[in-house]
């Protein structure tokens, strides 16, 4: 009886003169691994309000692809929408607007400033099945996602005898005595079962499941206050070997991700992770020719903003340099418009810029961490330019 824990987880300095980014029975769902001539999309991640991509009438829900370089428009006319894209590359955009002026901007997405691990591509398509299947499903839906916030876990444990399991993980800071337990399994193959009891009084606990699956636990102390949210995902001993090498990739992947870029859901990727194992969602390997879609060039520029080509009545996006990335020293980034007499604003705190943010005179040091630039550009008599994206991070 096993758990498994986490697996543990240039420089320019310019001066630039301005002018102006039953689960285990179910069949395989299989998703197409991205090829390196092929872009590797992100994904959209809690999507509120409506949003649309450039030129495209569908709406944009949660768990849809997204190409980097995408042009995001909110719903027209209309305010309050949020979305959160997540790339491969670790970068992790929240857009957010709230009145008819902002909205009416649009976002682009950054490009890629790196290419992605194929593992990391692999785990984000994988990610990305699974949340098309809740929108499809609702019995599939975690509750745990939508229940007040506790201190959360993912454990990966292997049935023994009885269909016990031995789980550690943050159950081992819970102090001994006793607790009750809520088990739901995820399918609802099982009815949910309230009030079990437990006893702690090592590290680690046991429990008993009825079958393989994935599972969410609730544990309760004796004073009746709800202590930890548990995702537990309980295979058979056969798939120990595969199953912990896959989700300790996973976990050291989202460590990785959230150290260089915080903010990443990792709680939630990581259980939905599990549910793709679980699902047995497997990349396609066998080639094939790609579709005429797949073919086709893409519109975007490479670049964080489409500078290149200012659109009819309204003002080209304002460009980065040095392009974002990650540097080994402290590093100085100038904004540039192609529009003539443009006016750029900015941000430097992960919020949108408006236009009583501050206007861009002087570049801007990044220091030591992270920093999230955002912009946009105006020229009177145009349109603003949608608001462009830059991550900037020093080793």
């Amino acid at each position: 009886m096993l758990s498994f824990q986490s697996l543990g987880s240039t420089s320019l300095r310019s001066t630039i003169a301005v002018m102006c980014l039953s689960l285990l029975t179910l069949a395989p769902t299989s998703i197409r691994s991205q090829t390196s001539g092929e872009m590797q999309p992100g994904i959209a991640w809690q999507v509120r309000g409506s949003w649309q991509l450039e030129g495209k009438a569908a709406p944009i829900l949660t768990g849809d692809a997204i190409q980097p370089g995408s042009l995001l428009q909110p719903g027209e006319g209309t305010t309050n929408h949020s979305i959160t894209v997540l790339l491969p590359d670790g970068q992790r955009i929240l857009y957010e607007c709230f009145t008819a002026e902002d909205c009416a901007r649009g976002f682009r997405v950054p490009s890629l400033y790196r290419k992605p691990e194929p593992f990391a591509v692999d785990m984000l398509a994988r990610v990305q099945a699974v949340l098309g299947r809740r929108r499809d499903d609702s019995s599939m839906r975690s509750k745990s996602q939508h229940a007040p916030r506790l201190p959360r876990d993912e454990e990966l444990v292997v049935l023994g005898p009885g269909n016990r399991v031995h789980v550690q993980g943050l159950v081992e800071h819970l102090p001994d005595g006793r607790y009750t337990y809520d088990l739901r399994q995820l399918d609802h193959a099982y009815p949910r079962q309230s009030d079990l009891v437990l006893e702690k009084n090592a590290p680690s606990i046991d429990l008993a499941l009825p079958s393989p699956g994935l599972y969410v636990i609730t544990i309760t102390d004796d004073l009746n206050t709800p202590r930890i949210d548990l995702f537990i995902a309980a295979i058979k001993p056969a798939q120990e070997k595969s199953f912990e090498k896959s989700f300790g990739a996973a976990k050291g992947q989202m460590e990785e991700w959230n150290e260089d870029y915080q903010g990443w859901p990792t709680h939630d990727l990581q259980r939905a992770y599990l549910e793709s194992l679980m699902l047995g969602v497997k990349a396609l390997t066998t080639d094939r020719t790609p579709s005429a879609a797949e073919q086709r060039p893409s519109s975007i520029g490479a670049g964080a903003g489409n500078t290149g080509e200012e659109r009819a009545g309204v003002t080209a996006e304002p460009s980065f340099l040095p392009k974002p990335g990650v540097f080994d020293e402290d590093t100085a980034v100038a904004l540039r418009c192609d529009s003539q007499d443009a006016t750029i604003h900015y941000t430097v705190d992960g919020s949108q810029p408006v236009t009583s943010s501050p206007v861009y005179r002087a570049p801007i040091m990044v220091k030591g961490t992270e920093l999230t630039i955002k912009s946009f550009a105006s020229v009177a008599g145009k349109k603003d330019s949608p608001i462009v994206t830059g991550i900037f991070r020093i080793k």
